[in-house]
């Protein structure tokens, strides 16, 4: 028999979208049971799906529970922190919603995994100029609402163009991976990056004050000197950079990126 907060869960978790909704529909549920502090989802991908603020004094009850798909292959653990012990029933009752959870699961996992490929850029691994534009739209939407700091970064790489002549396009290829490896190393976990075309980059960074760029600018360019790949075709870069402004528009943001890396490679700027 299935446990009342189980009854009709798989039903509600397939009529879902998305896997964020499908991951909060189970988080209310399991709520229901026990009185959670923090859930997550580990596996591949890191999901927290409850998240309560630290209380001093509080002795928490961590839980583990594996997830497996119908032919036994691992999909990841939901760990559990609880503000109290669960007894056996309430043990029990997860039990029966993580089954229902586990048929749901993998079908919102390969949606997701084929969401982000259509977003990712295939030879770099960064986001695509579709993904960029929509992350940057949604960025300015943000701030316009509720403004915590938002800078564009926009790149190019110098002298690509004579590698590609020179080594041919595989060693092109090459470069712009390892430059790609270059810009995630140099941005925080807040930030994003982007392949918007040929050798053009750019960046996201937020939460970030205006002159945020410049201690991304000095690490890409010790580590592009460093590099023993890249030094040795003497790949260099190009920056713009745009703090956003209340009443900018994504145009204006982005033109603004845009003459200011076209003003610092007309004067030679590269501090």
């Amino acid at each position: 028999m299935i446990s009342q907060p189980a009854h009709g869960l798989l039903e509600r978790l397939l009529g879902q979208q998305t896997l964020s909704e499908l991951l909060a529909i189970f988080a209310r549920t399991a709520a229901r049971i026990v009185r959670i502090h923090s859930l997550c989802l580990e596996g591949t991908n890191h999901h927290s799906l409850i998240q309560c603020l630290p209380q001093d004094q509080l002795s928490l009850h961590s839980q583990q529970f594996p997830l497996r798909d119908g032919q036994g292959i691992c999909l990841g653990q939901l760990h559990y922190q609880l503000v109290q012990a669960p007894n056996q029933q309430q043990i029990d009752e997860l039990q029966a919603c993580h089954r229902q959870f586990e048929l749901a699961l993998p079908l919102y996992l390969r949606l997701a995994n084929l969401e982000q490929q259509v977003r990712l850029d295939h030879l770099t691994g960064l986001g695509n100029r579709a993904y960029f534009d929509e992350a940057l739209g949604r960025a300015v939407e943000q701030h316009s609402r509720d403004p915590h700091g938002l800078v564009l970064v926009l790149l190019d790489l110098d002298r690509f163009k004579q590698v590609n002549d020179t080594w041919g396009h595989p060693v092109g290829d090459l470069v712009l991976s390892r430059f790609a490896q270059l810009l995630q190393q140099c941005i925080r976990a807040t930030d994003q990056a982007f392949r918007i075309g040929g050798d053009e980059f750019a960046l996201l960074l937020q939460p970030a004050d205006a002159e945020a760029w410049r201690p991304v600018w000095l690490r890409l360019q010790q580590m592009l000197n460093s590099h023993q790949e890249l030094a040795s075709f003497e790949v260099g870069c190009s920056l713009g950079a745009a703090h956003w402004l209340p009443g900018m528009n994504v145009y204006t943001l982005y033109e603004t990126a845009d003459n200011h890396l076209y003003s610092r490679k007309k004067a030679g700027d590269v501090g």
